[in-house]
């Protein structure tokens, strides 16, 4: 999983969108990106094709590339089954005490795309899928945006963007592989840091096109 994020400057000269699934062709697209390879960004192998119980709660996040689905995740948001985690009853803390909560998980790059920078992704086709991901978290109101992890190098990672250890991972002294980002303090983090990848995350991009939480009626 890199996320050595490396700016580039922009080009609005290609077709390239950050955006929500609506259609079946879109999930589709999903399938056959995950069969470029065995295991997703986090070292999980790809799913089972077996009905997911957690589908209804999921939301799809991809990367499009003049007109090719080249990088997608999963947003599952906390509902009454909890979390697609496998130390789910182990947790603690927020994550028992709060329903604002969405799990990131299964991320996939196409493997030419995977060390690409492209002018219109400054920091790569995840670097897009991460500002997807927290302008999606924003929208819907989620305090902590949550990630299981099987590759420490992934761990390692993460902790740079400001995931910390979720509380009850890592019981009896195993690492911990269930983390939790604060979507707070990462948009603060993005007014204070100096690192252009924080900017980037905040800024209007009309390339993003995240679904939003439908308006209640008057």
């Amino acid at each position: 999983m890199d996320l050595a994020f490396v700016e580039s400057k922009k080009d609005p000269g290609r077709d390239c969108f950050v955006y929500t699934a609506h259609h079946d062709l879109d999930l589709l697209g999903i399938g056959r990106l995950r069969g470029h390879g065995d295991r997703d960004l986090f070292g999980f192998p790809a799913p089972a094709l077996a009905k997911d119980p957690f589908a209804p709660h999921t939301t799809h996040m991809l990367v499009m590339v003049e007109g090719a689905l080249v990088a997608g995740a999963e947003l599952v948001a906390y509902s009454p089954l909890g979390l697609p985690l496998s130390q789910w009853p182990q947790l603690s803390g927020v994550l028992r005490h709060s329903g604002r909560l969405v799990q990131f998980r299964l991320p996939v790059v196409r493997p030419e795309f995977a060390g690409t920078v492209l002018p219109e992704l400054p920091f790569g086709a995840l670097g897009g899928l991460v500002k997807g991901c927290l302008q999606w978290a924003v929208s819907h109101d989620v305090s902590d945006v949550v990630v299981e992890v099987a590759d420490r190098r992934a761990a390692d990672k993460l902790t740079q963007l400001g995931f910390v250890p979720a509380e009850g991972s890592g019981a009896g002294g195993r690492e911990p592989d269930v983390y939790r980002l604060n979507v707070s303090r990462l948009v603060a983090r993005g007014f204070r840091a100096s690192h252009p990848f924080y900017r980037y995350l905040l800024e209007y991009d009309e390339s993003v096109l995240v679904s939003r939480p439908a308006l209640a009626a008057a």
